[in-house]
């Protein structure tokens, strides 16, 4: 028999484990097939290599943005692991078989002319859409900053 202490104890582990149970559900994408016609994400190149750069210069690139699936996509969100690198995109909806750019500019003096802001940098955009397979797309750009 529990006395009212260890009573306290035990519901509020289960509760506490009730809640990151489900937590972690809502947090991890289903696998199950959504109804009706779906957005495809694809995104082309998955990686850039801007070489070399002099310290202080704006290098940009461009990837391509494809929607190969028969339902409309949606570009909900861009980011960067670091504030150095922008993202930004030319259409947040596409509808199948449309494409769209993705304009990537790294600026390499925004770490400082530290061991930061110089030598390999490597750099991750991060594309969220309605894809319900690949929620989230990892694009990687590197340089060598000198």
């Amino acid at each position: 028999m529990l006395n009212k202490w260890q009573f306290w104890v035990v519901g509020a582990a289960l509760a506490f484990l009730g809640l990151a149970i489900f937590g972690y559900r809502q947090s991890v994408p289903s696998t199950e097939r959504a109804q009706g016609p779906q957005p495809q994400i694809i995104v082309e190149p998955a990686s850039y290599n801007f070489g070399e750069l002099i310290f202080g210069v704006i290098a940009e690139t461009k990837f391509k943005i494809k929607n190969a699936g028969p339902g409309v996509l949606q570009i909900s969100r861009l980011t960067t692991s670091c504030s150095c690198t922008t993202a930004s995109v030319g259409k947040n909806q596409l509808n199948p078989g449309e494409e769209t750019e993705l304009v990537v500019r790294y600026d390499t003096s925004a770490m400082g002319s530290g061991s930061h802001g110089t030598g390999q940098q490597d750099r991750i955009i991060y594309v969220k859409s309605n894809d319900p397979v690949r929620p989230q797309v990892e694009l990687t750009t590197t340089a060598f900053v000198k």
